[in-house]
Protein backbone atom coordinates (compact mmCIF):
# COMPACT_ATOMS: atom_id res chain seq x y z
CA UNK A 1 0.00 0.00 0.00
CA UNK A 2 2.88 2.34 0.71
CA UNK A 3 4.14 1.81 -2.82
CA UNK A 4 0.74 2.75 -4.21
CA UNK A 5 0.72 5.98 -2.22
CA UNK A 6 4.19 6.84 -3.48
CA UNK A 7 3.15 6.27 -7.10
CA UNK A 8 0.03 8.41 -6.76
CA UNK A 9 2.05 11.18 -5.07
CA UNK A 10 4.45 11.36 -8.01
CA UNK A 11 1.51 11.63 -10.41
CA UNK A 12 0.00 14.48 -8.36
CA UNK A 13 3.29 16.37 -8.47
CA UNK A 14 3.42 15.98 -12.24
CA UNK A 15 -0.07 17.43 -12.58
CA UNK A 16 0.67 20.45 -10.39
CA UNK A 17 3.97 21.16 -12.13
CA UNK A 18 2.27 21.33 -15.54
CA UNK A 19 0.31 24.48 -14.69
CA UNK A 20 2.15 27.52 -16.10
CA UNK A 21 1.41 30.99 -17.34
CA UNK A 22 3.35 33.16 -19.76
CA UNK A 23 4.59 36.43 -18.33
CA UNK A 24 6.95 39.32 -18.82
CA UNK A 25 7.51 41.23 -15.61
CA UNK A 26 10.12 43.52 -14.09
CA UNK A 27 10.64 46.01 -11.29
CA UNK A 28 13.22 48.63 -10.34
CA UNK A 29 13.67 50.75 -7.25
CA UNK A 30 16.09 53.20 -5.68
CA UNK A 31 15.58 53.52 -1.94
CA UNK A 32 17.41 54.04 1.33
CA UNK A 33 18.94 57.33 0.26
CA UNK A 34 21.65 58.48 2.65
CA UNK A 35 23.58 61.77 2.58
CA UNK A 36 26.90 61.90 4.42
CA UNK A 37 28.68 65.22 4.94
CA UNK A 38 32.43 65.42 5.63
CA UNK A 39 34.15 68.64 6.74
CA UNK A 40 37.35 69.07 4.70
CA UNK A 41 38.51 72.01 6.84
CA UNK A 42 37.27 71.87 10.45
CA UNK A 43 39.11 75.10 11.23
CA UNK A 44 37.27 77.37 8.78
CA UNK A 45 34.29 77.85 11.09
CA UNK A 46 31.80 76.65 8.42
CA UNK A 47 29.46 73.78 9.20
CA UNK A 48 29.05 71.41 6.21
CA UNK A 49 25.63 71.61 4.56
CA UNK A 50 23.89 70.84 1.27
CA UNK A 51 20.51 71.52 -0.30
CA UNK A 52 18.44 70.68 -3.38
CA UNK A 53 17.12 73.62 -5.35
CA UNK A 54 13.43 72.92 -5.87
CA UNK A 55 13.19 75.54 -8.60
CA UNK A 56 15.45 73.70 -11.06
CA UNK A 57 15.42 70.24 -12.55
CA UNK A 58 12.25 68.15 -12.75
CA UNK A 59 10.61 65.19 -11.04
CA UNK A 60 8.82 62.88 -13.50
CA UNK A 61 6.65 59.76 -13.17
CA UNK A 62 5.27 57.96 -16.25
CA UNK A 63 3.53 54.57 -16.64
CA UNK A 64 2.05 52.91 -19.73
CA UNK A 65 0.41 49.57 -20.64
CA UNK A 66 -0.68 48.43 -24.12
CA UNK A 67 -2.56 45.49 -25.62
CA UNK A 68 -2.36 45.83 -29.40
CA UNK A 69 -4.22 42.57 -29.94
CA UNK A 70 -7.46 44.19 -28.75
CA UNK A 71 -6.50 47.82 -29.35
CA UNK A 72 -6.44 48.76 -25.68
CA UNK A 73 -3.97 51.02 -23.88
CA UNK A 74 -3.72 53.09 -20.73
CA UNK A 75 -1.14 55.59 -19.51
CA UNK A 76 -0.48 58.14 -16.82
CA UNK A 77 2.19 60.82 -16.48
CA UNK A 78 3.04 63.56 -14.02
CA UNK A 79 5.83 66.15 -14.10
CA UNK A 80 6.67 68.90 -11.65
CA UNK A 81 9.57 71.38 -11.76
CA UNK A 82 12.25 70.84 -9.14
CA UNK A 83 14.12 67.96 -7.53
CA UNK A 84 12.27 65.76 -5.00
CA UNK A 85 9.31 68.14 -5.30
CA UNK A 86 6.32 65.80 -5.03
CA UNK A 87 5.23 62.48 -3.63
CA UNK A 88 2.80 60.44 -5.66
CA UNK A 89 1.97 57.18 -7.37
CA UNK A 90 0.49 56.12 -10.69
CA UNK A 91 -1.17 52.94 -11.93
CA UNK A 92 -2.31 51.77 -15.33
CA UNK A 93 -4.07 48.42 -15.57
CA UNK A 94 -5.72 46.75 -18.56
CA UNK A 95 -6.80 43.18 -19.19
CA UNK A 96 -3.39 41.65 -19.95
CA UNK A 97 -0.83 44.30 -18.99
CA UNK A 98 -0.17 46.73 -16.17
CA UNK A 99 2.40 49.27 -14.97
CA UNK A 100 2.83 51.23 -11.76
CA UNK A 101 5.21 53.69 -10.15
CA UNK A 102 5.88 55.65 -6.99
CA UNK A 103 8.08 58.67 -6.34
CA UNK A 104 8.88 60.54 -3.11
CA UNK A 105 11.82 62.02 -1.25
CA UNK A 106 12.94 58.59 -0.01
CA UNK A 107 12.47 56.29 -3.00
CA UNK A 108 11.76 55.90 -6.69
CA UNK A 109 10.13 52.64 -7.81
CA UNK A 110 8.42 51.26 -10.92
CA UNK A 111 7.05 47.87 -11.97
CA UNK A 112 5.14 46.27 -14.82
CA UNK A 113 3.89 42.99 -16.29
CA UNK A 114 2.47 41.69 -19.57
CA UNK A 115 0.90 38.37 -20.53
CA UNK A 116 -0.69 37.72 -23.90
CA UNK A 117 0.04 38.37 -27.59
CA UNK A 118 1.09 41.90 -28.52
CA UNK A 119 1.07 43.20 -24.95
CA UNK A 120 3.67 45.54 -23.49
CA UNK A 121 4.41 47.94 -20.63
CA UNK A 122 6.89 50.60 -19.63
CA UNK A 123 7.34 52.83 -16.62
CA UNK A 124 9.92 55.34 -15.43
CA UNK A 125 10.53 57.68 -12.52
CA UNK A 126 13.25 60.30 -12.22
CA UNK A 127 14.22 63.37 -10.25
CA UNK A 128 16.75 66.08 -11.00
CA UNK A 129 16.32 65.78 -14.76
CA UNK A 130 14.94 68.12 -17.38
CA UNK A 131 11.58 67.58 -19.04
CA UNK A 132 13.33 67.17 -22.40
CA UNK A 133 14.85 63.80 -21.46
CA UNK A 134 18.33 62.66 -20.53
CA UNK A 135 20.42 65.40 -22.15
CA UNK A 136 22.37 66.13 -19.00
CA UNK A 137 24.52 68.81 -20.55
CA UNK A 138 21.38 70.99 -20.67
CA UNK A 139 20.51 70.34 -17.06
CA UNK A 140 20.32 73.26 -14.62
CA UNK A 141 22.35 73.18 -11.42
CA UNK A 142 20.16 71.71 -8.69
CA UNK A 143 22.49 70.68 -5.83
CA UNK A 144 24.53 73.11 -3.71
CA UNK A 145 27.30 72.20 -1.26
CA UNK A 146 28.95 74.39 1.34
CA UNK A 147 32.63 75.42 1.21
CA UNK A 148 35.33 72.87 2.06
CA UNK A 149 32.86 70.00 2.21
CA UNK A 150 32.46 66.54 0.75
CA UNK A 151 29.05 64.94 0.18
CA UNK A 152 28.48 61.18 -0.21
CA UNK A 153 25.13 60.15 -1.69
CA UNK A 154 24.37 56.43 -1.40
CA UNK A 155 21.27 54.67 -2.74
CA UNK A 156 20.18 51.04 -2.55
CA UNK A 157 19.10 49.54 -5.87
CA UNK A 158 16.87 46.51 -6.40
CA UNK A 159 16.21 45.18 -9.91
CA UNK A 160 14.16 42.19 -11.06
CA UNK A 161 13.37 40.89 -14.55
CA UNK A 162 11.52 37.69 -15.39
CA UNK A 163 10.27 36.24 -18.66
CA UNK A 164 8.61 32.92 -19.47
CA UNK A 165 7.24 31.34 -22.64
CA UNK A 166 4.81 28.37 -22.50
CA UNK A 167 4.69 27.51 -26.18
CA UNK A 168 6.90 25.80 -28.71
CA UNK A 169 8.03 27.70 -31.77
CA UNK A 170 8.23 26.62 -35.40
CA UNK A 171 11.19 24.92 -37.04
CA UNK A 172 14.42 26.83 -37.75
CA UNK A 173 13.63 29.92 -35.69
CA UNK A 174 11.56 31.28 -32.82
CA UNK A 175 9.58 34.43 -33.53
CA UNK A 176 7.57 34.34 -30.31
CA UNK A 177 9.58 35.74 -27.42
CA UNK A 178 8.92 37.50 -24.15
CA UNK A 179 11.36 40.04 -22.76
CA UNK A 180 11.64 42.22 -19.68
CA UNK A 181 14.17 44.81 -18.57
CA UNK A 182 14.90 46.91 -15.48
CA UNK A 183 17.42 49.67 -14.88
CA UNK A 184 18.49 52.28 -12.35
CA UNK A 185 21.00 55.12 -12.65
CA UNK A 186 22.50 58.11 -10.88
CA UNK A 187 24.12 61.17 -12.42
CA UNK A 188 26.44 63.77 -10.91
CA UNK A 189 28.28 66.56 -12.69
CA UNK A 190 30.06 69.69 -11.49
CA UNK A 191 32.53 72.19 -12.86
CA UNK A 192 33.82 75.05 -10.72
CA UNK A 193 36.86 77.15 -9.93
CA UNK A 194 37.73 79.41 -7.01
CA UNK A 195 40.27 79.97 -4.24
CA UNK A 196 42.98 78.74 -6.57
CA UNK A 197 41.18 75.44 -7.02
CA UNK A 198 39.37 74.14 -10.09
CA UNK A 199 37.50 70.88 -10.41
CA UNK A 200 35.46 69.13 -13.08
CA UNK A 201 33.66 65.81 -12.81
CA UNK A 202 30.93 63.97 -14.70
CA UNK A 203 29.73 60.53 -13.71
CA UNK A 204 26.78 58.48 -14.92
CA UNK A 205 26.47 55.18 -13.03
CA UNK A 206 23.87 52.65 -14.05
CA UNK A 207 22.74 49.09 -13.34
CA UNK A 208 20.47 47.02 -15.56
CA UNK A 209 18.93 43.59 -16.15
CA UNK A 210 17.57 42.00 -19.32
CA UNK A 211 15.54 38.78 -19.49
CA UNK A 212 14.45 37.18 -22.78
CA UNK A 213 12.40 33.98 -23.01
CA UNK A 214 11.66 31.82 -26.05
CA UNK A 215 9.86 28.56 -26.67
CA UNK A 216 11.44 25.31 -27.73
CA UNK A 217 12.20 24.98 -31.44
CA UNK A 218 14.02 22.63 -33.81
CA UNK A 219 16.61 23.05 -36.52
CA UNK A 220 17.81 20.62 -39.17
CA UNK A 221 20.99 20.15 -41.15
CA UNK A 222 22.50 17.63 -43.56
CA UNK A 223 25.35 15.60 -42.11
CA UNK A 224 27.40 12.86 -43.70
CA UNK A 225 26.77 9.37 -42.30
CA UNK A 226 29.79 7.06 -42.94
CA UNK A 227 27.70 3.96 -42.25
CA UNK A 228 25.21 4.81 -44.99
CA UNK A 229 27.69 6.51 -47.25
CA UNK A 230 25.50 9.53 -47.86
CA UNK A 231 24.09 12.64 -46.22
CA UNK A 232 21.11 12.46 -43.88
CA UNK A 233 18.96 15.05 -42.18
CA UNK A 234 19.79 15.56 -38.50
CA UNK A 235 17.29 17.40 -36.30
CA UNK A 236 18.44 19.41 -33.30
CA UNK A 237 16.15 20.67 -30.56
CA UNK A 238 16.89 24.07 -29.04
CA UNK A 239 15.52 24.06 -25.48
CA UNK A 240 13.17 26.62 -24.02
CA UNK A 241 14.71 29.58 -22.18
CA UNK A 242 12.94 31.24 -19.24
CA UNK A 243 15.25 33.54 -17.25
CA UNK A 244 14.47 34.94 -13.82
CA UNK A 245 17.04 37.56 -12.80
CA UNK A 246 17.54 39.85 -9.81
CA UNK A 247 20.19 42.32 -8.69
CA UNK A 248 20.73 44.22 -5.44
CA UNK A 249 23.50 46.79 -5.34
CA UNK A 250 24.42 50.33 -4.27
CA UNK A 251 24.93 53.49 -6.30
CA UNK A 252 27.33 56.07 -4.84
CA UNK A 253 27.90 59.67 -5.94
CA UNK A 254 30.65 61.88 -4.47
CA UNK A 255 30.57 65.70 -4.62
CA UNK A 256 33.78 67.39 -3.46
CA UNK A 257 33.99 71.14 -2.89
CA UNK A 258 37.54 72.22 -2.04
CA UNK A 259 36.93 75.94 -2.34
CA UNK A 260 36.03 78.48 0.32
CA UNK A 261 32.63 79.25 -1.21
CA UNK A 262 29.43 77.34 -1.95
CA UNK A 263 29.46 75.39 -5.23
CA UNK A 264 26.66 73.79 -7.26
CA UNK A 265 26.27 70.57 -9.22
CA UNK A 266 23.81 68.64 -11.34
CA UNK A 267 22.39 65.52 -9.65
CA UNK A 268 19.76 63.08 -10.84
CA UNK A 269 18.30 59.63 -10.12
CA UNK A 270 16.16 57.49 -12.38
CA UNK A 271 14.57 54.03 -12.63
CA UNK A 272 12.85 52.38 -15.58
CA UNK A 273 11.23 49.09 -16.64
CA UNK A 274 9.84 47.76 -19.89
CA UNK A 275 8.66 44.46 -21.31
CA UNK A 276 6.52 42.75 -23.89
CA UNK A 277 4.85 39.40 -24.51
CA UNK A 278 4.06 37.67 -27.79
CA UNK A 279 2.33 34.40 -26.89
CA UNK A 280 -1.01 33.72 -25.29
CA UNK A 281 -0.78 32.75 -21.62
CA UNK A 282 -1.99 29.40 -20.29
CA UNK A 283 -4.75 31.03 -18.27
CA UNK A 284 -6.07 29.45 -15.10
CA UNK A 285 -9.86 28.79 -15.27
CA UNK A 286 -12.07 31.05 -13.20
CA UNK A 287 -13.36 28.38 -10.84
CA UNK A 288 -12.38 29.70 -7.46
CA UNK A 289 -9.90 27.63 -5.50
CA UNK A 290 -10.24 24.48 -7.63
CA UNK A 291 -7.13 23.17 -9.31
CA UNK A 292 -6.33 24.27 -12.83
CA UNK A 293 -7.24 21.99 -15.73
CA UNK A 294 -4.11 20.06 -16.82
CA UNK A 295 -2.94 19.86 -20.39
CA UNK A 296 -3.90 16.74 -22.49
CA UNK A 297 -0.44 15.26 -22.15
CA UNK A 298 -0.75 15.47 -18.38
CA UNK A 299 -4.00 13.47 -18.44
CA UNK A 300 -2.15 10.61 -20.14
CA UNK A 301 0.52 10.70 -17.43
CA UNK A 302 -2.18 10.80 -14.78
CA UNK A 303 -4.05 7.75 -16.10
CA UNK A 304 -0.81 5.83 -16.50
CA UNK A 305 0.12 6.57 -12.92
CA UNK A 306 -3.31 5.54 -11.64
CA UNK A 307 -3.10 2.26 -13.56
CA UNK A 308 0.28 1.50 -12.03
CA UNK A 309 -1.05 2.38 -8.60
CA UNK A 310 -4.07 0.09 -9.02
CA UNK A 311 -1.85 -2.79 -10.17
CA UNK A 312 0.36 -2.40 -7.08
CA UNK A 313 -2.69 -2.42 -4.80
CA UNK A 314 -4.13 -5.62 -6.41
CA UNK A 315 -0.79 -7.39 -6.17
CA UNK A 316 -0.45 -6.53 -2.48
CA UNK A 317 -3.96 -7.78 -1.76
CA UNK A 318 -3.27 -11.13 -3.47
CA UNK A 319 -0.08 -11.47 -1.45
Amino acid sequence: MRRAVAVLSVVALAVSASVAQAASESSASISGLTFTLIDLNPNDGIDPSFSFLTTTGSTILTVNATDNAVGESDSSSRTRPGTFTFSGSALTDIAHASASGTVNSEALSVAGSAGGPQTSYNASASTGTNTNGYYYYNQPLNLSLSANSLLLIDASVSLKAKASNPTACSYYYCNSTENASASASSYLSYNYSGSGVSASYTGNKSLSLQATASGEYSTSSYQYDPALGNYTIVYTTVPKTEPDKSLDDTLRSVFTNSTDQTQSAIFGLSVAVSGQASTAPIALPDIGNLAAIPEPGTFALLFEGLAVGAWVIRRNRRA
